[in-house]
């Protein structure tokens, strides 16, 4: 089965350069991942090293709108929440892949792959528009 790519939109943008081009490159990587699912075989070292990759950008980023919540003050109820569900998430789905047996761990890839970016274009929709008003007010653009 193969599985489609994350485009960018400008339906997407939050209004703040940093934050898009981050959103951005999530997705970016999260096509990676993909794109490795679908190949026919990748080995387990291949997958492991991008999900790797991925879960490094994916604390980075949360943890710069986190950084910027609390150096503006910018009320947002739910908003670490959602990040911490998020983080346990992903967690979990990539110790599955490291510990999965050669048959089932491109399944978990794809299980990530796919998690992952619906969940990011979900909460840049609900959530993270939200803080576009109050990173403005504070000069990021």
């Amino acid at each position: 089965m193969k599985f489609f790519m994350f485009t960018w939109t400008n339906e997407y943008s939050v209004g703040v350069q940093e934050m898009d081009e981050q959103h951005q490159q999530f997705l970016a990587i999260a096509n990676e991942t993909i794109e490795l699912a679908n190949k026919d075989y990748a080995t387990k070292a291949e997958l492991v090293a991008l999900l790797s990759k991925f879960m490094n950008y994916v604390m980075y980023h949360l943890a710069t709108e986190e950084e910027y919540f609390a150096k503006f003050g910018c009320p947002q109820p739910g908003h670490m929440e959602a990040h911490d569900a998020f983080r346990a998430k992903i967690e979990n789905l990539f110790q599955k892949t490291r510990e999965a047996d050669p048959a089932t761990h491109h399944f978990c890839v794809e299980a990530v792959a796919r998690f992952a970016g619906q969940w990011l274009i979900e909460h840049i929709m609900i959530m993270d528009k939200r803080y576009t008003d109050c990173f403005n007010k504070h000069s990021l653009q």
